[in-house]
């Protein structure tokens, strides 16, 4: 009898342990299938991890260029004096309000003075952080772990980004995506859990990028477009963040009235055929690097292998996740580069290469499709070589900037009335390479200044500039009143503040003198001396003294 229950037990439930070992065989087949993305997910934390720390040890080594002189000269006057002047320093004559970055300048300058590897340092830091947040961003977005680490990666190694992590000022676009980023999955978070230390949260980040810079005033839309593609306008929790962003803009904007005497000012006027232009070339530039049609070939290729993806349920509205995730990536693109159309530099892309880095890598990271995955593994690794270059050069800059200072500071300290400087190097593009190196475009005065153990009494006049590109080579003819300047190789004039975006021939007209500009190769220059002047001239790394 014992054993007839036993055949009928075996026939119904099956031999003992069958269960588990079934089991057991489907988590080795399921662990066999997720071994490679385990491993790909390994793989892009370690070249986090090492990109984190090479970048930091190639930013430690630059100087102050250009505008980080006179910015952290500000800066170390106080929280009060952040707070109650423009980012120029100026009270009620418009311009840009950002008291959060010179804070932070502040900060840097509490702990180290102005040593400029504690501000690159902190720059490298915050923008790690934009990064693990472009992480975070992605997950909130249901996307694979390893899409959402591919794009953090990305984000970070992009070469566009070498304005904004490498210069000191680039700081504004970094506090600005860092909090910008924040608000939007503090919002995701209140959306879920109607929390409130998430609407805390949410005021104040927005907060802080509305003070940080000024493209943080498209977080309303964006907050927007998440609550479409969460398909949550009549949810309460929707509602209440969205008007507490909007309340906390309506305060930004009172205190920059208050302080600037303008609530938009300092903003680019753009008309619709700039902001197509300018829509199209940041497109383009998003992936470029110093192969000048990648970025391009980029987008072009990754939209082509997302038709071939999804291609038959574009248009389909029942779509499920393709279409909405799409549609959301490039609104919230938009909706970021918006502000900056225009006036467009490589800075302002910052921010908005976020979501398009999320779309390249939910694009090519496709667990069905190793080749592509393959092929970004190659990408990453491309682009960590250019920013590493980039890095360098950098570097190269900062010493051609360091010596310039130290060539120019006797005779600054020789003059007693005004130190006439010819040939002033604004920036440097070597070639080869896609953006181009500040040096002393408006920064001079303050770097010589800011370098002297004692007051100068020389009145440092800067009479005209020159891009350098390569080896330079300039030809001086001198006049009874002054000199005609022609570059010979290596670079051409540039202009700045008087005679910026003017087309040659113009002349510029000065308290000391005057300067025709006859083309961007070709010069003159009227000066006003008086016997305790000395003019002086940039050749070769160096200043070569003209008169007397």
């Amino acid at each position: 009898m014992l054993q007839n229950s036993r055949f009928w037990t075996r026939l119904v439930c099956g031999r003992p342990n069958a269960g588990h070992k079934v089991n057991h065989h489907l988590r080795k087949t399921r662990a066999i299938f997720l071994a490679p993305m385990s491993k790909g997910l390994t793989f892009l934390k370690l070249c986090t991890a090492a990109a984190f720390a090479i970048l930091a040890w190639i930013a430690s080594g630059i100087s102050l260029l250009d505008d980080d002189w006179g910015h952290l000269k500000l800066a170390s006057k106080g929280f009060a004096f952040a707070l109650t002047t423009g980012w120029e320093g100026l009270i009620g004559q418009g311009g840009y309000y950002r008291p959060v970055v010179v804070s932070s300048f502040y900060l840097d300058y509490l702990i180290g003075g102005y040593a400029p590897a504690i501000y690159h340092i902190h720059n490298i830091l915050i923008h790690a952080g934009c990064a693990y947040l472009v992480f975070l961003f992605a997950r909130c977005l249901s996307t694979d772990r390893a899409v959402a680490w591919g794009a953090a990666l990305l984000f970070f190694l992009l070469p566009i980004h070498t304005d904004s992590i490498f210069w000191i000022v680039g700081r504004t676009d970094l506090l600005c995506t860092l909090f910008y980023l924040s608000a939007l999955i503090l919002f995701f978070k209140y959306m879920q859990r109607d929390s409130t230390s998430a609407l805390l949260g949410l005021a104040v980040c927005s907060a802080l990028a509305f003070l940080s810079k000024e493209m943080a005033v498209s977080l309303p839309i964006a907050l927007a477009a998440l609550v479409a593609y969460r398909k949550a306008w009549n949810t309460a929790p929707a509602r209440c963040g969205l008007a507490v962003v909007c309340i906390v803009l309506l305060a930004y904007f009172g205190v920059r009235w208050l302080v600037l005497g303008s609530v938009l000012g300092g903003t680019p006027r753009v008309s619709i055929i700039d902001w197509a232009r300018d829509s199209v070339k940041a497109v383009a530039k998003f992936g470029m690097s110093d192969i000048w049609w990648l970025g391009i070939a980029l987008v072009i290729g990754s939209a082509g292998i997302f038709i071939f993806q999804h291609g038959r349920n574009i248009l389909n509205k029942n779509a499920g996740f393709c279409r909405p995730f799409a549609l959301l990536l490039i609104f919230l693109l938009g909706a970021s580069l918006a502000p900056a159309l225009g006036h467009l530099h490589n800075w302002y892309l910052y921010l908005p290469s976020a979501f398009f880095c999320l779309g390249i890598s939910m694009i090519w990271l496709n667990k069905k499709q190793p080749i592509l995955c393959s092929l970004f593994a190659v990408l990453i690794l491309y682009y960590g070589v250019v920013i590493g270059r980039e890095g360098f050069l950098w570097r190269e800059a900062s010493q051609m900037s360091e010596n310039a200072i130290a060539n120019l500071m006797p005779h600054a300290r020789a003059t007693t009335g005004t130190l006439f400087v010819c040939n002033v190097p604004s920036a440097w593009t070597p070639s080869g390479t896609f953006s181009g190196k500040p040096l002393f475009a408006y920064a001079l005065k303050n770097a010589l200044a800011m370098r002297s153990s004692q007051p100068l009494q020389a009145k440092i006049a800067m009479v005209n500039h020159v891009w350098l590109t390569d080896d330079f080579a300039y030809r001086i003819h001198r006049t009874n009143t002054g000199f005609d300047l022609a570059i010979a190789k290596g670079g051409f004039f540039s202009f700045h503040s008087k005679g910026q975006g003017q087309t040659p021939p113009f002349e510029i007209v000065q308290m000391w003198g005057r300067v025709a500009v006859h083309a961007t190769d070709s010069l003159s220059i009227e000066l006003n001396m008086q016997l305790e002047d000395r003019v002086v001239i940039y050749n070769k790394g160096e200043f070569e003294k003209l008169w007397p």
